[in-house]
């Protein structure tokens, strides 16, 4: 699953390589790397807001607060963070799954990470638990 952050941090390490190419080559434009390192601090921003977002997101979840209020870009922001804050079993996640929603994730981040029971999970997501189980059975279907 590509999430923001990446494609953020691929467009400043772009932008970045092509003000050094710029620079090399003799090329230096100042309006054209004005523009990339605008660019670059557009980038920083949108990171820094994604993050910001993230944190408060996972907060909640570390305070066991209701969180089926989450808006789809305040998940995709949490996972955005998680994906930083415990690098180690993200890619363990991304070489296990392949291609999980923001919701598997969520789940995946309630049970395997703060390792809530499934009263916890379902009381935070407000759902039932036969729903858990089968979110649990979906997840396990995109095992690799």
């Amino acid at each position: 699953m590509g999430f923001q952050l990446d494609e953020n941090t691929r467009r400043m390490t772009e932008n970045l390589a092509e003000i050094e190419r710029l620079q090399q080559s003799g090329e230096a434009n100042e309006q054209t790397i004005a523009e990339l390192n605008s660019q670059i601090e557009t980038s920083r921003q949108r990171i820094s807001h994604k993050l910001l977002i993230g944190t408060r997101c996972f907060v909640r979840m570390q305070q066991k607060e209701c969180i089926a209020d989450m808006s789809s870009d305040e998940r995709s922001c949490l996972i955005d963070y998680f994906a930083q804050l415990r690098p180690k079993r993200w890619r363990e996640w991304e070489h296990t799954y392949a291609s999980l929603t923001t919701s598997q994730y969520v789940f995946l981040i309630l049970q395997d990470d703060l390792r809530y029971d499934d009263d916890t999970i379902a009381k935070m997501l407000a759902v039932k638990p036969a729903s858990l189980r089968t979110l649990r059975s979906r997840i396990k279907g995109r095992e690799r």
